[in-house]
């Protein structure tokens, strides 16, 4: 059962990884925040940054902890009876 839901957690995650869009910005990131920070609704840039842009790769480190820890877990033979 906990190889099952490895494999679950490991094709979930291949999954989610393979639909991202990896497009490079050709203008670079500054001149994107610059121009569409607007689109946030917040009315200062650095608030704007941290709140939206910068909450998603905070998301992403926090799955991405989170999905390592369980599988160690889970390879290591979870909890000793």
């Amino acid at each position: 059962m906990k190889r099952f839901m490895a494999l679950i957690l490991i094709i979930s995650l291949l999954f989610v990884l393979a639909s991202l869009d990896y497009s490079k910005n050709q203008r670079g990131s500054y001149a994107y925040y610059t121009t569409h920070w607007e689109e946030v609704g917040v009315p200062n840039l650095v608030t704007a940054i941290l709140a939206d842009w910068r909450g998603y790769d905070s998301l992403g480190e926090a799955v991405l902890l989170f999905a390592s820890i369980t599988g160690f877990y889970l390879l290591l033979g979870g909890k000793k009876k």
